[in-house]
């Protein structure tokens, strides 16, 4: 297999794992455990990035590589990495989580994959990157695809519906804004001689960083704590160790991925996860999936790869 023969398929798996580990995570959330706790997804969000962080560390560890990742920290990339992380993890993390428990996760994922066309307006916006009429007219598909899911739903949807697509809105900023500061970071702070990182470096932080915000100030300021004691007793944050697995996986992929066939067509296969979760959802919990969400899952999924993927660069990088 040629070289973008392996990063389309790994761009695949992206969007696959994603899409399962949203489904999972949705799963996962009904619990009894949270049953009387309606911030029950801070908690799970704690576990889901504390234990993607593990892995991480492991594979750098095994790979004698993660002392740099503590390196970072000295730098002012590392340092923005820590900033945008605490935007992509305790809002964006948290917020997706919560979408997904008031929405549902097929809805949810459908309208979190517009995060990297909002992030194109914001960074056109703040740091006057460029953007095309061909990137702008994916990026109004995305939004009107996003609209339509939100504005009129249709089939059986849950009664706290409207909270859930706030939430998901949510996220898509949070994200979007973390990849606003992490590209200024690449493209606008001057490498540092003395630190040669690689990029799961910078992932291993960005997880450190969640994993300490949630377990020191989003948990114990939500009253999570005991929530979370109940997770650990009743032997439930296994199974987030288990899907934390697909989350650390989604990103290493997506990081080798990028590296085959570019950012953005590896951007492109990770809004696939939309599906994935649709897919998922029915296949393996039997969901009702109506045919106005599938219609607009897929606008949104075209609306990216028309935003994402320039004529010039169709044919691979």
């Amino acid at each position: 297999m040629n070289k973008r023969g392996k990063g389309i398929l790994l761009g695949i798996v992206v969007g696959l794992a994603w899409g399962l580990d949203s489904t999972l995570m949705g799963v996962v959330g009904q619990n009894k455990i949270f049953d009387n706790f309606s911030s029950s997804p801070l908690v799970s969000a704690f576990f889901h990035d504390s234990f993607a962080f593990i892995w991480i560390a492991l594979t750098l560890l095994f790979s004698h590589q993660l002392k740099g990742c503590f390196s970072l920290l000295k730098t002012k990339k590392g340092k923005a990495t820590a900033v945008a992380a605490l935007v992509g993890a305790p809002v964006g993390m948290s917020a997706y989580l919560l979408a997904i428990k008031f929405a549902t996760a097929p809805y949810a994922s459908s309208i979190s994959v517009i995060y990297p066309g909002v992030g194109a307006v914001l960074s056109y916006l703040l740091i006057k990157e460029k953007l095309s009429k061909r990137a702008c007219f994916g990026i109004a598909i995305s939004l009107l695809g996003s609209f339509m899911l939100g504005f009129k739903p249709t089939g059986d949807v849950p009664s706290t519906f409207g909270t859930g697509i706030l939430f998901a809105l949510l996220a898509v900023l949070g994200w979007a804004s973390e990849g606003v500061i992490i590209g200024f970071a690449m493209k606008h702070i001057k490498n540092e001689d003395h630190i040669q990182a690689i990029p799961q470096q910078f992932l291993c932080l960005r997880y450190l960083i969640s994993m300490l915000s949630y377990g020191l100030v989003v948990v114990p300021f939500s009253g999570g704590i005991p929530v979370a004691i109940e997770v650990i007793k009743t032997g439930l944050f296994v199974k987030y160790g288990g899907i934390a697995i697909l989350g650390a996986t989604t990103y290493l992929c997506w990081y080798k991925a990028v590296d085959l066939i570019g950012a953005a067509m590896g951007t492109a296969l990770n809004s696939t996860a939309a599906l994935w979760t649709i897919i998922f959802s029915i296949i393996l919990f039997g969901a009702s999936i109506n045919l106005h969400l599938i219609i607009w899952g897929i606008v949104i999924v075209i609306g990216v790869f028309i935003f994402a993927i320039e004529p010039k660069k169709s044919k691979g990088e």
